[in-house]
């Protein structure tokens, strides 16, 4: 049962204020401090502090705020937003681990004082209601969002490592801030706040993020009850999101963004109850918690489906602690890791922990062999030394949806091959009512057929259905993905995706049933120029072939489509489009190896 659903329980459980949180970390911090890895954190610390230095702060001025509104363009103002948030992390941090360096402290201060006068927290794409209306102007110095609390709780802990040297104005200002934009709209009680509703990632990391600010800084135990109960209601909500297999259908860097702050909102109330409320007991958590391992596929290599990413590290911290609370919480190899400032976000709980929780005995490592089939987001992930694959079945309707039902990732030897493209550029578009006309949203993008001329269509009622999986010799997944399709005449539409593991090879069997002919082109996607050769296909990457036998008599053709990464970092996709001829009745077996 989710603990303390009363506030005079929450209360009670608070009690009296006791050990500083985070203290037993520090200190076992100070014996790791030696350790390679850590000694590595700390170089590339110093090394952007160095150049910080060289340069002023960013300006946040209002034709960078505007731009939004004007052409879409979140990122120029996100830029300078960031890197303020990137400064206070690195001028924090060693402002506490080196306290002689007075220009530490003296660039904290600023970085500070600066962000404290920022006229809003929140970032222009999210100045919206609880029903996605925009919100009069009025109301946005006091708007939560992501980002928004996000300030408030690395405020809150830069301020817990850093206060006792910093000057009293600063510290003033900030706590003045923080009960200003973040604890008095919540404890207002008037507003309905959009993360409150959002059964995803937003609902951990905003609620996770102001529980965790007032744990450090609001010392009246009846306000502390006040919002930590609100922000409990919205940790039901964000767990309400999984299945019971626990995997976050958003993606791995997802999975690290809203668990991540459930993890250290969850450690910090554990600590400040003495144990009285524990999150990490709740039913699905330990199934979360050693979710990371499945979406690496072989190396950094991840499955990419809806809004994830191919490539993904992930953070030391983090994986560390959930290893030590669930031992069955595979950690990958350590190459894989993040360092401290890779996320170009900088979430402060989670670097600041990479510190504080990174354990130099922890086991590191995947297996190379293995299946699973999860049902609740219907994916299958197969893994040999030679192929590993992921297929998925599904809807359409999912947190950061593709249109992708029925899709397939497959790789050869650890190269990227036959791929999911992953997360696009974040502008207004990609998230507005033309979304699934954005190319890397669309069906066309994935593993799947064009049948009739028609794509995917978007929502939860565009599922496939008749779902069988078998795991064996042969891992399996069948499907019918007819009604994920708004195509006139088409009567079914059943695929199968094989991996026969002990051969290397992947199978996909489609078969079409129409009320008159029409004809079908199927789609395979890769990141690297695709070549025909004697009525085969030949994906390759880095000295890695897959060979793609297709039927005879489809006609293959060669497609390049150039895309804006989520990097915004513009690409280049190769497809692979096989049309055949318009049938009433069609069967085609395509076989990778």
């Amino acid at each position: 049962m989710f603990p303390f659903d009363s506030k005079e329980s929450l209360y009670r459980a608070l009690g009296e204020e006791g050990r500083p949180l985070l203290s037993r970390e520090r200190e076992c911090f100070q014996k790791n401090r030696d350790d390679p890895w850590i000694a590595e954190q700390l170089a590339l610390l110093r090394r952007r502090a160095e150049e910080y230095q060289s340069s002023p702060a960013p300006e946040l001025s209002f034709q960078l705020f505007r731009r939004y509104w004007e052409d879409g363009d979140r990122f120029h103002y996100e830029d300078a937003y960031f890197e303020r948030r990137g400064r206070l992390l690195v001028f924090s941090l060693l402002c506490w681990l080196e306290p002689e360096e007075e220009r530490w402290l003296h660039a904290l201060e600023d970085i500070v004082w600066l962000i404290c006068a920022e006229p809003f927290w929140c970032i222009p794409a999210h100045f919206t209601s609880f029903d996605n209306d925009p919100i009069p102007f009025s109301e946005y110095a006091l708007q939560l969002d992501l980002f928004s609390t996000e300030t408030g709780f690395a405020l809150a802990e830069a301020l817990a490592l850093c206060e006792d040297r910093l000057a009293a104005d600063v510290v003033s200002q900030a706590q003045l801030q923080l009960e200003k934009r973040i604890f008095a709209p919540i404890l207002d009680g008037r507003t309905a706040f959009k993360f409150e509703g959002m059964h995803n990632n937003w609902a951990a990391v905003c609620g996770g993020a102001i529980g965790g600010a007032a744990l450090y800084r609001l010392k009246d135990r009846h306000a502390l009850a006040s919002v930590l109960h609100r922000c409990l209601s919205c940790m039901r909500t964000y767990l309400d999101s999984f299945g019971e297999d626990g995997v976050c259908e958003e993606g791995v860097g997802y999975w690290t963004y809203g668990f991540g702050f459930f993890t250290c909102f969850a450690d910090l109330l554990y600590q400040r109850t003495a144990g009285k409320a524990d999150l990490f007991a709740e039913e699905k958590v330990e199934a979360i918690a050693k979710s990371q391992a499945l979406f690496y596929l072989s190396g950094a290599n991840t499955l990419s489906f809806s809004d994830g990413s191919a490539s993904s590290g992930y953070r030391m911290g983090l994986s560390c602690y959930l290893q030590k609370r669930f031992p069955g919480a595979a950690i990958p190899d350590k190459r894989y890791a993040d360092s401290l400032l890779q996320d170009h976000c900088f979430r402060y709980c989670l670097a600041l922990r990479d510190l504080l929780w990174y354990r130099p005995d922890s086991s590191f490592g995947l297996p190379r062999q293995s299946a699973y089939w999860l049902p609740d987001v219907q994916w299958l992930i197969s893994r040999t030394p030679s192929i590993q694959l992921a297929a998925k079945a599904g809807h359409n309707g999912e947190s950061h949806n593709h249109n992708d039902c029925g899709s397939f990732i497959l790789l050869k030897e650890g190269k990227p091959l036959v791929c999911d493209l992953g997360a696009g550029l974040y502008d207004a578009e990609y998230f507005g009512p033309n979304r699934y006309q954005v190319f890397i949203n669309a069906s066309r993008s994935h593993n799947l057929p064009v049948i009739a001329g028609g794509e995917q269509a978007e929502g939860r009622a565009s599922a496939a259905c008749g779902v069988e999986v078998d795991l064996g010799e042969t891992d399996s997944l069948r499907m019918e993905l007819s009604g994920c399709y708004r195509v006139p005449g088409l009567e079914s539409f059943r695929r199968e995706i094989r991996h026969l593991r002990g051969e290397g090879q992947v199978e996909i069997w489609d078969s079409f049933a129409f009320r008159q002919p029409e004809s079908v082109t199927e789609v395979f996607v890769s990141r690297s120029p695709i070549r025909l050769e004697g009525g085969c296909a030949l994906f390759a990457w880095e000295g890695v072939e897959l060979r793609l036998d297709y039927p005879e008599g489809m006609e293959p053709e060669l497609v390049r489509q150039t895309y804006w990464d989520h990097r915004r970092v513009q690409r280049t996709a190769y497809l692979l489009h096989l049309t055949g001829r318009p049938a009433q009745e069609q069967s085609l077996a395509f076989r990778f190896r």
